[in-house]
């Protein structure tokens, strides 16, 4: 019997029709990836789901008693204070509490945390750890149905390695998740809800594959398409040449003729196969080379925290035109300090520069990890206005054709879900053309297919960019050099495989006595592994599983299979170091 089963379900949030005849059902067992270009509906479909909000017509059968658990998207205010062991207890009936305290402890420990960890409180939390919690906090209720809401972003490889073997276990309940990580899904789910064109595609596949089923069906639909398209052409023309030699020669015969076409192409337009809107997300910039060799250079700079605390040094390093730099190191390392640094460094008068110096005809589109441009009450239009030179039309058809519909035009960017606050930036990068793009997790919020299309324009020829991202894929496909914080400096490396493997290579020559089967969970003495290490031989384990992955996903004649058993080979050293 379906957990959950929807039946041509219709919901329209103000002007904006989400779902029109939306179809699908939720079984036992069934672990999916709720996926759809931001806006498309997905958060919503999860308040449908709960009875949050009601359904304009449909049907929505849930099975009765269900037990359901939410895992949230943000973390609630009254929770940053509470440590996380507490903040997980407080989800357990209270006279059972002093019973099952000890499941949350387990739960915990098999999601990376260790025992002075769970005592902290939330907010000196990373946001990975705090996601895991949000995760924590639905799971102990033991839901026979888990919706999880991006339950990704922001997670580093450490905090993603304990979703990723946490969910992949075979006694998990069955799960509908809305999540933009790709690696992610592929991992976990088993079936893809895609949410397009206000209507539903299910694929019993991951989602890589599921894409390339959709895609699959796309062409064929728009061939098909084509050919109809064709066939109402030629019946037009035919229809009006027997209209005028019936109305001509007064051939009621011939007239009838044409009536009778008239209709059938009539027929013929109501059934024309459906071809897809897409996303509307396309972003091109300014892709011509700066007339000079530099766009800036880092010079004998000191990169500190806010309180003045060193982080890392640099020597020289010199951007480029045409540059695509991932700025790489694990969280707390002063990546978003060191574009902070940049961004200082630009806004300041041309002749007050010292260490860092950039090309005097640099124009900067800045993408801020934390979208903290968008905390004010201003509409949608005018927040545009203020920070681009685009002409009132340009802004006008602009958002329209990125999802933003005339309507919602004077809506407050407050308001905003991060999805759609990213789309309006990115879209302020279409209109004002920079030259050089620096984006810090430019891939917190941006929707899948979003994702990719942006990976398709970031890579053509002239774009020069830097950027930080958690995912690995995204860094892979995009960039062509790699700065790397390390041991109190920045400095370049050849790839990223490179960096990848030096995460644990002191990890690997370590001891053979380290061993994290330990009473004492938290300790960090010479027979257990401590948490940096870990999130090193994590981080490794997540490279060496992805690139093996992709490996054996190519045709065997495009396989190496030498390099296949080396992956193998390390990644079982690194799991029987975590045993």
């Amino acid at each position: 019997m379906s957990l959950i089963s929807a039946i041509e379900l219709s919901f329209q949030a103000g002007s904006k029709a989400l779902f029109d005849g939306l179809s699908f059902s939720i079984e036992p067992g069934d672990r999916i990836g709720l996926v759809g270009h931001n806006g498309c509906g997905k958060s919503t479909l999860l308040k449908l789901l709960l009875r949050e909000l009601p359904i304009d017509a449909g049907q929505l059968h849930i099975q009765r008693g269900l037990k359901i658990g939410l895992v949230e998207q943000f973390l609630a205010p009254s929770l940053e204070d509470v440590p996380a062991v507490a903040a997980v207890l407080e989800k357990i009936p209270e006279p059972e509490q002093p019973v099952r305290a000890y499941q949350v402890e387990t739960l915990l420990q098999q999601l990376g945390f260790y025992a002075d960890t769970v005592q902290r409180p939330l907010n000196t939390l990373s946001g990975g750890q705090k996601n895991l919690v949000l995760f924590a906090r639905a799971i102990i209720q033991e839901p026979e149905l888990l919706l999880l809401d991006e339950p990704g972003n922001h997670m580093d490889s450490k905090a993603m390695f304990f979703l990723k073997r946490y969910l992949s276990q075979p006694d998990v309940p069955a799960f509908l998740m809305i999540s933009h990580d790709r690696d992610l899904l592929d991992s976990v789910t088993q079936r893809t809800l895609w949410l397009r064109d206000e209507r539903g595609y299910a694929f019993n596949l991951p989602y890589t594959q599921a894409k390339e089923a959709l895609s699959a069906q796309d062409e064929a639909a728009f061939k098909t398409r084509q050919a109809e398209e064709k066939e109402i052409a030629g019946l037009k023309v035919s229809a009006k040449r027997l209209a005028i030699w019936g109305k001509v020669y007064d051939n009621e015969d011939l007239a009838r003729k044409a009536k009778s076409m008239e209709k059938r192409i009539d027929k013929l337009e109501q059934s024309k196969t459906f071809v897809t809107h897409g996303s509307g997300l396309s972003l091109k910039v300014d892709a011509e080379f700066l007339k000079a060799k530099q766009v800036f250079i880092f010079e004998n700079e000191t990169i500190c925290r806010p309180d003045g605390q060193s982080l890392f040094h640099i020597e020289e390093l010199n951007f480029r035109p045409g540059d695509r730099i991932a700025l790489l190191g694990v969280n707390g390392s002063g990546k978003s300090s060191c574009i902070e640094a940049l961004m200082r460094a630009y806004q300041a008068e041309t002749g007050s520069q010292t260490s860092t110096r950039f090309n005097p005809n640099a124009r900067i589109g800045y993408f801020d990890q934390e979208l903290s441009a968008f905390d004010q009450e201003t509409g949608i239009a005018d927040w545009v206005r203020t920070r681009c030179r685009a002409s009132e039309e340009d802004i006008k058809q602009t958002l329209i054709q990125w999802g933003f519909p005339f309507l919602e035009h004077d809506r407050r960017v407050n308001v905003l879900s991060g999805g759609e606050r990213a789309r309006i930036l990115l879209l302020t990068f279409q209109l004002d053309q920079p030259n050089l793009l620096i984006m810090d997790e430019p891939t917190n919020h941006i929707d899948l297919q979003g994702k990719e299309e942006l990976e398709i324009d970031l890579v053509k020829p002239g774009i020069s960019l830097l950027f930080t991202s958690h995912d690995q894929r995204f860094i892979q496909n995009i960039a062509t050099r790699f700065w790397w914080i390390h041991n109190g400096s920045l400095t370049e490396l050849h790839d990223s495989d490179a960096y990848f493997q030096s995460l644990t290579q002191d990890t690997l020559t370590a001891p053979a006595a380290l061993n994290k089967k330990n009473t004492d969970r938290g300790a960090e003495t010479s027979g257990t592994i401590n948490e940096q290490d870990e999130e090193r031989i994590l981080e490794r384990i997540c490279q060496l599983e992805q690139w093996l992955a992709d490996d054996m996903a190519r045709k065997p004649k495009f396989q190496k299979p030498a390099k296949q058993q080396l992956w193998q080979d390390e990644l079982d050293k690194l799991n029987a170091v975590l045993r």
